[in-house]
């Protein structure tokens, strides 16, 4: 089913990539990574550390302020990139620009 998602999606893909420096689509199901920009050793530290461990204290943190809530879109800036993680159940997006 992710597979046909992305295949659906390339044009867009496309078009998200001229401007972004690479992105990370990740499987939630199986922890693994779907299809990515960058080399698997990247990805998977973007996917441990973004997906995992941001991701999950960013939904905490909304689900306390309102528990009929969920994390839909997360937006972090740094000095260097801007990251922008789309969580959804079977599936993660992050892109790095």
């Amino acid at each position: 089913m992710l597979e046909s998602v992305i295949r659906r999606n390339a044009e867009n893909t496309e078009r998200i990539m001229k401007n972004a420096v690479g992105y990370v689509v990740s499987n939630n199901a199986i922890g693994t990574i779907a299809i990515s920009s960058f080399d698997t050793t990247v990805s998977v530290g973007i996917v441990k550390l973004i997906c995992g461990v941001l991701v999950a204290a960013a939904r905490s943190a909304v689900r306390d302020l309102d528990s009929t809530n969920d994390l839909c879109f997360l937006r972090v800036g740094t000095r260097k990139f801007e990251y922008m993680v789309a969580p959804e159940t079977e599936f993660s997006i992050v892109v790095i620009q």
